[in-house]
């Protein structure tokens, strides 16, 4: 029943909502109202094609309602003057985020030094994960001017840098007229050429001139004076930059090109920027695929989507954001399936190798003959360093291809890649077809398939999915790690003993001395003392984001697998201290996998 304070609390609410809208039907009566404040719950899905982003529009005040789960309550309301720009964002806790209280004591200057120390790792489906999730987050901040708009644009920037153009567009599309600032109309005008609509972008641009600086913008005002087909004023653009911007060659030769010459492009390994697409795109030119190399990975995204560009440099493009987490899988098979590199590339057989043999892993029903090619196709990928990238690339195929006896190496593959892929069911096949080959040939072979069960079985564990597995300290033997594949058998049981620990397994002392006599050498992993410390004293006082962002720095670039055991141990109790336990189960499987445990 409710009670007589909480009916007169509705009333109060009542009052306060028809006062609002008294005041909204006023100013409706000079100007249509707008949606100011930008909905924290709608999803934003990175999508084939890029939706299109809308200039920023403002609107008549409104209360914002967040959720948190550190806020007394079930929603606060917060009125609009307290709304920092840079706590707008397109995830909520149903929809991946990490909570709108996820900055909730961590100082709001210490924010943008966090956003910028994380890093983009072509090592880790999970670190591309968590880093997506906390840049897209909606958050509660403190409305500080300038700290707002500098986290706000390094946000939009990160997001960027690892090719995820669409999250970008759409979490700049809400962020309201009032808070836009000459920055923020320059990201919004780089999307846009990124998504070739230049008129759309020339429209901000030119309407932002004014207030702006830079090199940037002159080049801005002479592409979107070609745009216009005012020849001579983009003439007298490119005048006043080579007094100022000499540095940037592509430019000026592409600006030739664009006014009918001829000029060679300079292979001169510079950065490639959006003016550099949009000029490109509009000059109907393209670059050797060798200097991809140097591309952003917002570029690449624009040119893996440019229906009109080369094929080959499309996939090559596509594959690459692959393997940082900027596109979905869907668009290199696509990209496959037309034909890309049919002919193959000189300079990356690997990648030429993967391509053909999907082409032919899709056309086949046999399924050994599948097996023999998906394992090709990883086996091509670990040479170039794309490793889960390829089984991102397969997935579907193995999904479909019946557990059997295909091999020992091939089953163990598809369970650890299956269980990296979050297939959790498929997995659970894998492991009894793993299981299964205890009972095939004499005593040798069987004792080489016990050693895979046991591999398997840490898989299993490491991941937290439910199967056969179980935790046997009593009958667990390190040696069990020492196969054929193992660099460093005695790390490897060190690594499985460690993870185990971090969940809560109990580990008898025994073991380590076990793991001790199997053998260790002082291993050079990646390692950062001031993160670490940091990173624990973030995840004690629960900092959701701030843990987040520490654990990223912390295992930086080249992933869990490189990262020390020390690190990655200190990087799964800090995820695991704030709840994010499935999170950090996945970054030790990747570790397991990549150091092939």
């Amino acid at each position: 029943m409710t009670s007589s304070l909480n009916r007169s609390r509705l009333y109060s609410a009542g009052l306060l909502v028809a006062g609002l809208a008294v005041l909204i039907n006023t100013a409706s009566a000079q100007e249509k109202p707008r949606n100011l404040v930008p909905q924290l719950g709608q999803p934003a899905t990175q999508l084939e094609n890029a939706p299109d982003t809308r200039m920023p529009t403002t609107s008549a005040p409104q209360k914002q309602v967040l959720e948190g789960s550190r806020i007394e309550g079930s929603v606060v309301v917060q009125s609009l003057g307290g709304l920092s720009p840079a706590s707008i964002g397109t995830l909520t806790a149903a929809n991946g985020g990490l909570g709108t209280d996820m900055w909730q004591g961590t100082p709001t200057d210490r924010v943008p030094y966090l956003l910028k120390y994380m890093p983009i790792s072509a090592s880790s489906p999970e670190m591309q994960s968590l880093y997506r999730r906390l840049l897209l987050t909606g958050a509660t901040l403190p409305q500080e001017q300038g700290q707002s708009t500098e986290i706000l644009e390094l946000r939009l920037e990160k997001l960027m840098d690892a090719g995820l153009v669409t999250d970008a567009s759409v979490l700049i599309s809400r962020v309201p007229a009032s808070s836009m600032t000459p920055d923020l109309n320059r990201i919004s005008a780089e999307l846009l050429l990124l998504k070739g609509e230049n008129e759309q972008a020339c429209r901000i641009l030119v309407s932002n001139k004014a207030a702006a600086a830079g090199s940037f913008w002159t080049k801005a005002d002479v592409f979107c004076n070609i745009v216009a087909g005012n020849m001579a004023r983009a003439e007298l653009g490119i005048s006043l930059l080579y007094e100022t911007a000499g540095e940037d060659t592509l430019f000026f030769a592409l600006f030739d090109r664009l006014a009918g010459g001829k000029s060679p492009l300079p292979e001169t390994g510079q950065a490639l920027n959006s003016l550099h697409f949009a000029m490109m795109r509009l000059a109907k030119v393209s670059l050797p695929i060798p200097l991809f190399e140097t591309a952003g990975n917002e570029f690449l995204w624009a040119l893996a989507m440019d229906q009109s560009a080369d094929l080959n440099e499309r996939f090559v493009a596509a594959y690459k954001l692959l393997a940082v987490g900027g596109v979905p899988p869907l668009l290199p098979r696509q990209l496959v399936s037309q034909g890309a590199l049919l002919e193959g590339l000189e300079d990356r057989p690997d990648l030429a190798r993967i391509a053909t043999l999907y082409r032919e892993a899709t056309s086949t029903n046999a399924d050994t003959e599948m097996a023999r090619l998906l394992g090709e196709i990883w086996a091509a990928g670990d040479r170039n360093g794309s490793y889960f990238a390829a089984s991102s690339l397969s997935m579907p195929l193995l999904s479909g291809l019946t557990p059997a006896e295909f091999g020992d190496s091939f089953e163990l593959d598809a369970l650890r890649l299956s269980l990296v892929a979050k297939e959790s069911a498929t997995a659970a096949l894998w492991e009894r077809a793993v299981r299964r080959g205890a009972l095939r040939g004499d005593f040798s072979a069987r004792e080489t398939a016990r050693k895979f069960i046991t591999r398997a079985d840490a898989y299993m564990l490491i991941s937290g999915t439910t199967g056969i597995a179980r935790w046997n300290a009593a009958s667990f033997n390190p040696a069990d790690f020492d196969h054929a594949e193992a660099s460093s058998p005695g790390e490897n049981a060190g690594l499985y003993l460690a993870i185990l620990e971090t969940f809560g397994e109990p580990v008898p002392e025994d073991l380590w001395g076990a793991a001790l006599e199997l053998g260790q050498e002082a291993r050079l992993g990646f390692s950062n003392f001031v993160l670490e410390k940091n990173l624990q004293k973030a995840a004690e006082a629960g900092l959701v984001g701030e843990t987040v962002a520490l654990s990223l720095a912390a295992l930086g670039k080249e992933g869990p697998g490189k990262a020390s055991t020390e690190t990655l141990k200190t990087v799964l109790a800090a995820l695991k201290a704030i709840g994010l336990e499935a999170e950090a189960r996945q970054i030790a499987l990747e570790a397991a996998v990549s150091r092939n445990l």
